[in-house]
């Protein structure tokens, strides 16, 4: 599993793709907003376990 942040030279079967957009969508209005971003990286976490 990687992250689509930087393009992979060669797909392959092998390796799934996850997008990373929405998070750091979220997690710049958190910042512009003066919100917590750190809630977002613990709860992704949780969902790729």
């Amino acid at each position: 599993m990687v992250c689509d942040t930087i393009p992979l030279r060669q797909e392959s079967s092998k390796v799934k793709v996850i997008s990373v957009a929405e998070l750091f969508a979220v997690a710049i209005r958190n910042m512009y907003e003066n919100k917590s971003i750190t809630s977002l990286f613990v709860h992704s976490q949780r969902r790729m376990a």
